[in-house]
């Protein structure tokens, strides 16, 4: 989540647009000013940042919503939430929200953590209805994306908030059956991860978070090869930067989608055995995370469909 320079945030966001230096430059700051900016040898003031960012389709003043949490502390227990959250843990993400909301921040990133943080709180815990979860989680993205819906996300450097946010809107139309407006804004969202201002560690989680859902909406829709085909990527990155956090997610998706096709005949019934030995891996691996939801999950599936209890 971290902080951000604001050249760093200038410079990011130039390249994902393919703008020269020269041409935002112009009538702005000479070309040797805008390098210094960006290479973090200089400041920009603050009328230079956003004619920047105007120029480049961007928000005003939406640096200093993603600069920083206006509180290293509430920092830690934001990524405490998160985990909580992953783990479907929603009582104890209550509790750290509680613990938040003690001494809530002033800037736009804390009152966008907040407004997200809380509807899905509240939805989780069947207080409100989808539409009001969707109205609430589109009020928070558009803090710092106000034409969010009528804009590509596509070329927009998503912040690790951002993310989040999307990634809940997201289920919430999938959760309305509608997953292919779900599908469609998790690509763009996959494709903006890439220029995101996260840095490496979370960039790479939430596409593997993003791969994982976009797995889930397409095996709902019924092209479970094209499910299977995502986990793998997510797999595949999983390895590389062993992650482990999604990994289980990943793997039971990938034996519910293989379980599909064994009942349409596309697989032979002997894939079975691979099914099993699939959800015993996602067992066990949530049980060294801790996701005592999900390990309770695998456990009664493997009791239900093959038969097999673990202890």
């Amino acid at each position: 989540m971290g902080r951000y320079r604001l050249g760093d945030i200038i410079r990011m966001t130039r390249k994902s647009l393919s703008i020269t230096q020269e041409q935002l430059s112009e009538d702005i700051c000479s070309v040797e000013t805008l390098s210094r900016i960006e290479t973090g040898k200089q400041n920009p003031s603050r009328d230079v940042y956003e004619l920047l960012m105007e120029r480049m389709g961007r928000v005003r003043n939406r640096a200093y919503s993603i600069l920083s949490v206006s509180d290293f502390k509430v920092l830690e227990k934001m990524q405490l939430f998160e985990e909580a959250i992953l783990s479907y843990d929603y009582h104890r993400a209550e509790y750290i929200l509680e613990e938040i909301m003690k001494k809530p921040g002033n800037t736009n990133l804390d009152k966008q953590f907040m407004i997200r943080a809380k509807s899905l709180i509240d939805y989780r815990m069947g207080r409100i209805s989808t539409d009001e979860f969707l109205e609430e989680l589109i009020k928070a993205i558009r803090i710092t994306i106000p034409k969010f819906g009528d804009i590509s996300l596509v070329n927009w450097p998503l912040t690790y908030n951002e993310s989040n946010i999307i990634l809940n809107i997201s289920t919430a139309y999938a959760e309305k059956q509608d997953y292919q407006k779900g599908i469609n804004i998790l690509e763009e969202a996959y494709s903006a991860i890439k220029k995101s201002y996260m840095d490496e560690e979370f960039r790479i989680t939430m596409q593997v978070i993003i791969l994982n859902n976009l797995s889930k909406w397409y095996g709902l829709l019924g092209d479970h090869q094209k499910a299977i085909d995502v986990i793998k990527q997510g797999l595949k990155l999983c390895k590389e930067y062993k992650i482990s956090s999604v990994l289980p997610n990943l793997l039971y998706n990938y034996v519910w989608n293989m379980e599909r096709l064994i009942d349409k005949g596309v697989l032979s019934k002997e894939n079975k055995r691979e099914c099993i030995n699939l959800l015993k891996q996602a067992y066990y691996i949530s049980c060294a995370v801790q996701y005592p939801y999900l390990e309770q999950f695998i456990r009664k599936h493997l009791q239900v469909q093959y038969n097999i209890n673990l202890l």
